[in-house]
């Protein structure tokens, strides 16, 4: 015959919830208690009856996460962190990569949704006009990440606009007179939601409009390689401030392959502070996310520690939104 949570309880002479924090390495006991309840556990070949305890807490344990890629590692570091943090609450998380496919996107939910998990954490894809009530049809709680899609729901991200306004202000104040910006936006016009990178485009817009003199490029298309090589470096101090590292590391690369040096030919300038740039030289000036911060407080306006509702039943509250401020370093590329 099985043994229960109760047996376990009865057997080390704790309380039910005492064997619960125990056999989820959760907060408020001992460890020598924790050690004592997790022996005897392993003595008696316990295994947890994951549908009794769906029925009876109304909830699976189980959070959805949808990403765009897992090649980036900004989305890598950010799922690690997601994933520690719902672990240090008892949670599991089930993870989709929407390829940045609106199709695949909604698939993945759906399917979420079906498996009925505790919420959703979503980094949103689809620019549809009909998204937003696809979304609340599924009726489990969702929280957005990087990218708003209405303010129907909570929000997590940084301020774009604002950090790449500061930035380019200092860039101009280095004497540059040009500024090309590279988010690849014509790419995805119109299907992709893209509300990241028009905001970071927004900023520099806005710094080299207070600036006299000062030039500001769009490379919208995916070819932002080819089109970085027509620039006629000689005549105008350039500034290539990139949406990504990713993109201005293949900028960089192509540089380099062309003989033409940065900063001595061209700044160039990143967003992300991915790991990879610690191998890189010259040191690429970044915007570095607050990764850790940002998993921690997107699971924390999904899952409320001491709340027993329902998920799908819990009560409206306010539609919060956290803008976290990231950090300008400044490299050697600028």
């Amino acid at each position: 015959m099985a043994v229960t949570i109760k047996d376990l309880a009865r057997l080390c002479g704790v309380s039910v919830g005492t064997v619960d924090r125990a056999l989820r390495d959760r907060e408020g006991i001992r460890p020598a208690t924790r050690e004592r309840i997790l022996a005897t556990a392993r003595e008696h070949g316990y295994k947890p009856n994951i549908v009794a305890r769906a029925l009876k807490t109304r909830r699976t344990w189980d959070v959805g996460l949808v990403v765009h890629d897992l090649d980036n590692e900004f989305f890598a570091e950010l799922v690690n962190a997601i994933q520690e943090t719902a672990w240090k609450q008892g949670y599991f998380i089930q993870i989709a990569v929407s390829r940045r496919d609106p199709g695949r996107e909604r698939t993945a939910l759906e399917h979420m949704a079906g498996r009925a998990v505790d919420g959703i954490l979503l980094f949103p894809t689809s620019a549809d006009p009909g998204f937003d009530a696809f979304l609340r049809s599924l009726g489990r709680p969702i929280v957005t990440i990087a990218n708003r899609v209405s303010s129907s729901w909570p929000f997590v991200g940084l301020s774009d606009r604002a950090v790449l306004r500061e930035a380019t202000r200092q860039i101009i104040s280095r004497g540059y007179r040009r500024l090309v910006y590279v988010g690849p936006l014509e790419a995805f016009a119109s299907r992709i939601n893209l509300y990241e990178i028009e905001e970071r485009w927004a900023g520099l817009r806005e710094a080299a409009a207070e600036a006299h003199g000062v030039q500001s490029l769009l490379f919208p298309r995916a070819d932002y390689v080819e089109q970085v090589r027509k620039l006629d470096l000689a005549s105008v101090r350039t500034a290539v401030i990139c949406a990504s590292d990713v993109f201005a590391l293949e900028i960089l690369t192509d540089l380099r392959a062309r003989g033409v040096q940065v900063p001595g030919d061209v700044g160039l300038m990143g967003f992300d502070s991915i790991d990879a740039l610690r191998y890189i030289s010259p040191r690429l000036s970044t915007v570095e996310y607050p990764i850790q911060r940002m998993g921690e407080a997107a699971f924390s306006l999904l899952v409320q520690p001491g709340d027993t509702a329902d998920p799908a039943n819990r009560a409206p509250a306010a539609v919060p939104a956290i803008e976290l401020e990231p950090r300008i370093l400044w490299g050697e590329s600028l």
